[in-house]
């Protein structure tokens, strides 16, 4: 859990424009702990990805959506 609050405002040790998978940034419009800005800028730097921002939603209600997300990244599944 600390390493998750480090994160926040400190260097995560990896380049995310150095990803080459496809990326998926799931994050939600109303989320008080991570606001959007943090995906938005995440999502910018990630070469591959797409920003979901939804709306309404907060920092772990968004994972109602994860099921659309994996199937958007492994459509074959």
């Amino acid at each position: 859990m600390l390493d998750d609050d480090l994160a926040y405002v400190s260097p995560w040790g990896a380049d995310p424009a150095r990803v080459t998978a496809p990326v998926v940034v799931l994050h939600g419009g109303d989320d008080r702990i991570a606001p959007p800005a943090h995906g938005e800028w995440l999502a910018r730097h990630c070469p591959d990805s797409e920003l979901w921002l939804r709306e309404g939603e907060g920092h772990i209600s968004v994972l109602g959506s994860a099921a659309q997300a994996l199937a958007r990244l492994l459509p074959w599944s």
